[in-house]
């Protein structure tokens, strides 16, 4: 086999700059780990802004140049020592996320012996070089712990697999939130993990989803996946206000957060709430930002965050995800919009950057099955 692989290859600059496709050291099997043939990645919001400058800060030089791409599905190729319940040829989806068991440490972290491997002190991401570079699904092969892959079946694709990882964030938010039937619910926001937001709830029996969208194409598949009512931000349209008419002034009683960045959807969460609801927050924020706490304190609305992933009781997240998307619970065709090859990919991340004009929920780049 040979050691090297074709990759896009991030070097820390700014896009359109910073990228290349070029042969890349193809990762190294551990003992435990196993060596993936990517088949499908997806192009995730937090790629964008490593590349955009806005999140570089976060990477250290020593783990560039690195290969982006943590939404991943492939075909197992090989398997390290001490591997078992995987051969080669396997059709897996893959868990990016590594905490201190699966890295080796000794004398693991206090969220991992929680179970809170995604709040790890030490964790490892595929595709993301915070701490290590683990090559992503930008490039051919990939390695992950056996214990971060499931097998897939045969109904379930590889670019719908691809998009577990945003779908066990949806899943997690459940399992932090709880809704429950007869609840009214206003999910902010119909990007990706709103969308999949949407259809967890559904999924739990919600029958009253109140989504906002930003662009058309957003809203429409909020509607698909499921909302009752979608508020389209349209100048002069304010979603607080929307959402109390809807609601006879009283607001809802829970309200899920997937917009981040510096905007105020915090703050809008919490105006939107009725006495006693929570906002739960998905969104990833660019720093500290005002939060109205008398609001808070008056009406008895709590914050909650929902970070990643982990597990629900001793049942992982990722495999419920897959479960869902496995019984036809969940639709991620709907959010696959926009199909490239691996030699496409500048138009894979220009349509990503450009979602308004593009159209693009989700732009997944197909490697070729070798």
């Amino acid at each position: 086999m040979p050691k090297t692989m074709k990759a896009v290859v991030w070097d820390g600059g700014v896009w359109p700059e910073g990228l290349s496709l070029v042969d890349f050291p193809r990762p190294e099997l551990r003992p435990g780990w196993v060596l993936v043939r990517n088949r499908a990645v997806g192009i995730c919001g937090s790629d964008l802004h490593y590349l955009s400058g806005r999140t570089r800060h976060l990477i250290p030089d020593e783990n560039l140049p690195a290969v982006l791409g943590h939404e991943n599905a492939g075909v197992v190729e090989a398997v390290g020592a001490g591997v078992v319940g995987f051969e080669p040829g396997d059709r897996v989806a893959a868990e990016p996320l590594h905490g201190c068991y699966e890295i080796g440490r000794i004398e693991p972290c206090r969220a991992c012996q929680s179970g809170q491997y995604n709040l790890c002190t030490h964790r490892r991401i595929v595709g993301v070089p915070l701490t290590e570079m683990l090559p992503g699904g930008y490039g051919e092969y990939s390695i992950f712990h056996a214990t971060r892959l499931f097998k897939m079946p045969e109904s379930v694709s590889f670019e719908a697999a691809a998009l577990i990882d945003v779908l066990a964030v949806g899943v997690h938010a459940m399992a932090v939130g709880k809704p429950i039937p007869g609840m009214d619910i206003v999910v902010l926001g119909s990007g990706v993990t709103g969308i999949d937001v949407i259809q967890c709830l559904r999924a739990w029996g919600i029958m009253r989803i109140i989504a906002t969208a930003k662009y058309a194409f957003q809203a429409e598949a909020a509607r698909q996946a499921g909302a009752s009512e979608v508020i389209l931000l349209e100048e002069g349209v304010d979603a607080v206000d929307e959402v109390l008419r809807m609601t006879g002034g009283e607001g809802v009683d829970q309200v899920y957060e997937a917009v981040g960045g510096s905007t105020d959807v915090i703050n809008q969460g919490i105006r939107m709430c009725r006495k006693g609801g929570n906002v739960i927050m998905l969104g990833i924020f660019d720093g500290a930002l005002p939060v109205d706490l008398q609001r808070m304190i008056y009406r008895s609305i709590s914050v909650l965050a929902s970070s990643t992933y982990n597990q629900t009781g001793y049942i992982r997240d990722f495999q419920i995800a897959l479960s869902l998307l496995e019984s036809g619970a969940i639709e991620h065709e709907l959010l696959v919009t926009h199909r490239y090859r691996l030699p496409q990919w500048r138009e894979a991340i220009e349509s990503s950057v450009s979602k308004a004009q593009s159209k693009c929920l989700r732009a997944v780049v197909l490697h070729e099955s070798g």
